[in-house]
């Protein structure tokens, strides 16, 4: 329970009413007491000097300030407390259901040669806003492995590569210890485009660039793919499978996380080996 007194403390700090808890509430405003009014009235005082403690000390100004602040913070305080929880399901369910929308990859057609010409005049999302330059991939275009991150990070839109330093270096190495080598392998995302301010993908901006990387699986038809990042994980994977052609596929945690959590590179080694697999069944 807060006082209404503490009305004053966002005023002095300039927070605004939403420093308050969601769940708060204010005491009613007890009412002054009467007092008696003698005929004759005190001077007024010097505004020059007392301006401001007249304000304060004056019950009929803080009661009309007490109402007003009152009136402001009604709709703030008392929210339901499953709102957030709400958002946050509506968020994964739109996570699976709207990033592998067969209905995208229809609505532009392309050829393998025509995306680079097509990411640079690309405004399908607001992506395009916050990259320095779209990056499209390399390597060999008739390559045994498609390599697909989420998306490029920040340093790939500095650099103008998609896993450069560090991580690009431990990727090679992963690669090299079930025998394969960068000539096998071309490297892209799902989304062309780094997010440098808003620094996560959104389900739509995944949706969005569904047809670029359609065009590069059907030109390239590697015999495997290695998929990097957990957003891989929580999508629906039969209809994942769908739009990755029906190609065997690994999901592995993306190299810059095991450069952070060392400990999940027994699972990036479980998913590498099942890998190779799938490549040596098909030599």
């Amino acid at each position: 329970m807060l006082d209404s007194r503490y009305l004053y403390l966002h005023e002095a700090l300039g927070l605004g009413p939403m420093w308050l808890a969601q769940t708060a509430c204010l005491l009613p405003v007890q009412p002054a007491p009467a007092q008696t009014v003698t005929a004759k009235q005190p001077a007024p005082p010097s505004k020059s000097v007392h301006s401001s403690t007249s304000a304060i000390q004056n019950p009929t100004t803080k009661e009309t300030i007490h109402q007003s602040h009152r009136a402001a913070l009604q709709h703030i305080i008392r929210q339901p407390p499953q709102a957030a929880s709400e958002t946050t399901t509506t968020t994964q369910t739109e996570e699976r259901q709207n990033f592998c929308s067969q209905s995208t990859t229809d609505n532009l057609k392309l050829s393998y040669e025509a995306i680079p010409a097509a990411l640079a005049a690309c405004t399908r999302c607001n992506l395009h806003q916050e990259r320095c330059t779209p990056l499209s991939g390399y390597g060999s275009a008739n390559a045994r492995l498609l390599v697909i991150s989420t998306n490029p990070a920040p340093p790939d839109d500095s650099n103008q590569q998609l896993f450069s330093g560090e991580v690009g270096q431990l990727l090679s190495n992963m690669l090299a210890a079930i025998n394969i080598s960068s000539e096998e392998v071309f490297y892209t995302s799902q989304v062309k485009c780094a997010p440098n301010v808003s620094l996560k993908v959104t389900s739509e901006q995944l949706q969005a660039c569904l047809p670029y990387l359609s065009a590069q699986i059907k030109h390239i038809q590697p015999q495997a793919i290695l998929l990097l990042g957990q957003t891989f994980s929580r999508l629906d994977q039969s209809v994942l499978a769908q739009n990755l052609h029906n190609i065997p596929y690994v999901i592995s945690p993306h190299p810059a996380r095991l450069l952070r959590q060392s400990h999940l590179k027994a699972t990036a080694w479980t998913a590498l080996k099942q890998l190779r697999k799938y490549l040596h069944k098909l030599t």
